[in-house]
């Protein structure tokens, strides 16, 4: 027979003083009270084998025995098994660790089974394991709870002072990043270390200047020093890597550009005001900006174009545009998507609506993709418009979150005046931000919507509001907590001194049966014009 216990306690600790302390096995005789000694025997480049030794138990027994952990830094699990196994027919512990707002939670799944004839019952094994793993478990918690409030004698400092120190040193280890990222060092590295000479040649920087900025980004695990000052990257640094799919360096680079930097420094007066930060930082609001300094604003758009294709198939995957004889991408850019959605749909012909200088440049596209004698190019204004009234489909890809309620509102009441009473669809990708204090993107680029444009992102509930406002209601119930797709039907309209009214009791319905459905699944991303 086999058997399974599960344990789990919340530390109120730093995850890396978790993470390090309960799997320092040498240090276990001061963090379990049943360990009398813990002798290394055996360390390989992932694993530790070693032998434990107990206090003697209440009938004054010693039991000893042989384990190996392996751990896995970048997925928070440990994987530990008896070697000697002693009465077990075998007993395998997996530890993991997960981080939540009051601290670690840390679980413990031990499976086992006893030998045949074992003079221990597996009901009474269960129930001993269990009684003492509760038992350790608030033993540790203590004890690690201890060491984060008081440090100084486990490291420099209070734990939670050494975090909060990391968090503040951001724009630093921003500059970081940004500087390995315009140097190509992760690029320079990919066929293995090579010394910092060698790559301060490559690069054509000062070796010793080069090599304090790798050893700073290696205590942070962007790069790695070997014994012999080589450096190489780490999977951490893969992201940057140029020409790899789904690469975060143009990400990197737009985020040190200085109308975003700048911006950022005026983040207490969006905070105080609930305005952008452009107009104290830059002169003006980010839109007159760019045509002020148009090499910024075609940067901002080629940057965003580029992070704009990650997710093209997953999300016209959602769209399905075979299905629609018209489609209208409304402030669709360069007309990346509409030209992608158009090959899905040969039979369609579609409608490209931009701002007059983007515009001017899509023509390029569309005949790149084969689709331009398809394809109507319309420059305007989405707030004056008018727009096309000859569509089945409209879609609206990360337009919305650059604008404030009222605003978005005023495009979603335009779009559904274009509608009428067709039987058309409107599609918004956009985020969904996540409840709770998981980590999200959204809620960080949120704060680019405040600082840089006077926009906002939104949770489920705020896009219903916002779309029965305007008489739109949800087919599907989208993803949280990543860029989705929204597919919203057309409520009928009705007298307009019941709009209010109506638009609650829609937005209820649509909550209702959007929600017996599953939106798109989760994936990179960045907004794109």
């Amino acid at each position: 027979m086999a058997a399974r216990i599960d344990n789990r306690i919340l530390v109120n600790a730093p995850m890396e003083l978790v993470w390090e302390h309960t799997n320092d096995v040498a240090g276990w005789p001061d963090l379990f009270t049943e360990y009398a000694s813990a002798e290394i025997l055996r360390r390989d480049d992932d694993s530790v084998t070693f032998r434990l030794t107990t206090h003697p138990d209440e009938q004054g027994e010693v039991w000893s025995w042989v384990s190996r952990r392996v751990p896995d830094r970048g997925t928070r699990t440990v994987l530990a098994q008896r070697v000697e196994t002693g009465p077990f027919a075998y007993m395998n512990i997996r530890w993991e660790y997960h981080q939540e707002a009051a601290g670690v939670m840390m679980r413990w799944i031990q499976d086992f089974a006893m030998k045949p004839g074992s003079p221990i019952p597996e009901d009474a094994m269960r129930d001993r394991l269990d009684r003492t793993t509760v038992e350790q478990m608030a033993h540790i918690k203590k004890v690690l709870e201890t060491r984060a409030r008081a440090g100084a004698e486990y490291g420099p400092g209070d734990l939670h002072a050494q975090r909060l120190l990391y968090l503040t040193c951001g724009p630093r280890l921003a500059a970081v990043v940004t500087t390995l990222a315009e140097l190509g060092i992760v690029d320079l590295t990919a066929g293995g270390p090579r010394g910092v000479a060698e790559l301060a040649e490559s690069s054509g920087t000062h070796p010793d200047a080069l090599y304090r900025l790798l050893r700073c980004a290696a205590s942070v695990g962007i790069m790695a020093e070997r014994p012999d000052r080589r450096f190489e990257s780490t999977p951490l640094a893969e992201g940057m890597r140029a020409g790899r799919p789904y690469s975060l360096l143009p990400l990197i680079l737009y985020s040190a550009q200085p109308f975003v930097t700048k911006s950022y420094g005026a983040l207490t007066h969006s905070v105080r005001t609930g305005e952008p930060a452009t107009v104290p930082a830059l002169g003006s609001d980010i839109w007159r900006y760019f045509e002020e300094v148009p090499e910024d604003g075609a940067y901002f758009d080629r940057t965003m174009t580029e992070l704009g294709r990650w997710e093209t198939d997953r999300h016209l995957d959602a769209v399905r545009p075979e299905r629609f004889h018209r489609i209208a991408d409304l402030g669709g850019g360069h007309g990346h998507f509409l030209a992608a959605a158009l090959r899905r749909a040969p039979e369609a012909s579609g409608v490209l609506f931009e701002r007059p200088g983007v515009i001017a440049q899509a023509d390029g596209v569309l005949r790149e993709h084969g689709v331009i004698e398809r394809v109507v190019r319309i420059a305007g204004d989405l707030f004056t418009g008018p727009l096309p009234e000859d569509c089945d489909a409209y879609i609206l890809k990360a337009v919305l979150h650059n604008w404030p309620d009222g605003e978005a509102g005023d495009l979603l009441a335009a779009v559904r005046k274009a509608i009428g009473d067709r039987d058309a669809r409107l599609f918004i990708v956009e985020q969904v931000v996540a409840e709770g204090n998981r980590w999200d993107h959204a809620k960080w680029l949120d704060l680019d919507m405040l600082v840089l444009f006077g926009g906002r992102e939104r949770r489920l509930d705020e896009w219903r509001r916002l779309l029965a406002e305007n008489a739109f209601e949800l087919a599907v119930r989208p993803g949280e907590g990543h860029w989705t797709v929204m597919e919203c039907r057309p409520i009928p309209l009705g007298d307009p001194a019941e709009g209010a009214e109506a638009g609650t009791a829609a937005g209820s319905a649509a909550g209702s049966a959007a929600d017996q459905g599953d939106g798109p699944g989760d994936g990179p991303g960045e907004e794109s014009r």
